[in-house]
């Protein structure tokens, strides 16, 4: 363990990127100790720095991290969580290691598209001896606390454990029931084909009033990608790159010319559609539960109502997008059992910490991996009828594997610009997706090279 004074600490928070309230985190996290008369002053405890974003930090690791700190221990060390600014901390944290000179023992949040870079990085260090050594009850058997054995496969690369799930992601259709009912519908039809149909009555009430039947959300794991999941057992190839150049994906993105040459979505709602979510003016979109309950504080849960997305078929078992954001120990961690220890703790399936988290979860963006925070938050809980679902669809479903974070980015910002020349009919589908491919092979040649 490496103490680190006041002042060190406050000049380090200056010269890191998007550390926030460095000063004001260090003094809230520390509880001043009373000394009777005549008695030697007790340690300090160790201050042990972990971090994550404020949004996670709103969410409920802010909060179960003092419970975690108010549980009665005599390790001699307390949590001090550092919120910093996302996609603004890499360097620093590459620049530590390098240096032999981390400050962070543990992170709260690696979204799922980030976690193969950082290992590639070198900034994750494996977890397998770490949890064999840790005084959490759950830390030696933790993959039988998940609700399905994807989630833990999820965590592992190369053999070896490399993060603690710190929320699942299971993409929905969100949509507007009361829109659904002007259109003779009480829910969403089980396939494509049967939903194609339906949108063509939508269209037909709604656009009187400029209310656009679907909207198609421009991140390829949101509405495209969660689409492609239901045409496909698995959307990736055996290197984890999405199967853009499969015979599935093209009927997936001509199924969505169709949409867009009938006027059921368009361009311009592709660019963000949740301000028109927001305002009425969409009826349908496929994505995260966020979707929904964006919808749900507006328009109330008798309005906004979610299920799993159709399917090819109806005989196919239900399946569809899902992804695993974690938290992780940095390579050179000072405190790296104790930076375990509060991760299991507060994303762990039991205890006022973790209690604290999850509940939080299903306020913000993501749901429980742990079938005990499952029982307790969803199963035993009307509110949310579409998670049941969900879970449902989970085993059936493919995790978005680690090493897909290699292709993910690079498909990401090269494959709209031509989906959208193709939907707007500049192109046809074998050149865009062509042309998309020629772009990515070409940089990752690039990252080869460099």
């Amino acid at each position: 363990m490496r103490p680190i004074s006041r002042r060190n600490f406050l000049r380090s928070a200056a010269g890191t990127a998007g550390i926030v309230a460095a000063g004001g985190l260090l003094n809230a996290c520390i509880v001043p100790a009373t000394t009777a008369p005549g008695a030697a002053a007790p340690m300090a405890p160790t201050e042990v720095y972990t971090m994550t974003f404020p949004a996670f930090a709103d969410m409920g690791q802010r909060d179960s991290t003092a419970l975690f700190n108010d549980q009665v221990r005599d390790d001699g060390y307390r949590i001090v969580l550092e919120e910093v600014v996302e996609n603004a901390w890499e360097p620093k944290a590459v620049s530590m290691v390098k240096e032999d000179d981390m400050r962070w023992s543990a992170s709260g949040i690696a979204n799922a598209g980030n976690q193969w870079n950082y290992i590639q990085m070198g900034i994750v260090q494996p977890l397998d001896d770490l949890l064999s050594t840790s005084t959490v009850p759950w830390a030696q058997s933790v993959q039988d606390t998940y609700i399905a054995p994807n989630i833990y496969q999820a965590t592992v690369y190369d053999g070896k454990v490399m993060y603690v799930p710190m929320k699942l992601n299971i993409h929905l259709m969100g949509y507007r029931h009361d829109y659904l009912q002007r259109a003779g519908y009480d829910a969403i039809p089980d396939t494509w084909d049967e939903f194609e149909v339906m949108l063509g009555k939508l269209k037909t009430v709604l656009e009187p009033d400029g209310i656009v039947p679907f909207a198609c959300r421009k991140e390829i794991f949101r509405t495209l990608g969660t689409a492609f999941t239901t045409f496909v057992e698995n959307p990736y190839n055996e290197d984890n790159m999405l199967r853009i150049d499969s015979d599935e994906w093209m009927a997936c993105i001509e199924m969505f010319k169709r949409w867009f040459d009938a006027g059921y979505t368009n361009l311009e709602v592709l660019q963000d559609p949740v301000p028109d979510w927001q305002k009425g003016k969409v009826a349908i979109g496929i994505d995260s539960h966020s979707w929904i309950r964006i919808g749900r504080a507006i328009w109330g849960s008798e309005n906004v109502k979610g299920t799993v997305p159709p399917q090819f078929n109806a005989s196919q078992p239900k399946r569809t997008w899902a992804h695993l954001d974690s938290g992780f120990v940095f390579t050179g961690a000072p405190n790296a059992q104790e930076g375990l220890d509060w991760a299991l703790s507060v994303l762990g399936p039991e205890g006022a910490p973790a209690d604290r988290f999850w509940s939080g979860t299903l306020t913000f963006s993501g749901m429980p991996v742990h079938t005990a925070q499952y029982e307790r938050l969803i199963g035993s809980n009307s509110n949310y009828p579409e998670l049941v679902a969900a879970y449902e669809a989970l085993p059936n479903s493919t995790l978005q594997p680690m090493g897909a974070g290699r292709y993910y980015p690079i498909i990401q910002s090269k494959i709209w610009p031509w989906l959208e020349k193709y939907w707007g009919n500049e192109i046809t589908a074998q050149e865009a997706m062509q042309n998309t491919l020629d772009e990515v092979y070409a940089e990752l040649d690039k990252q080869v090279a460099a």
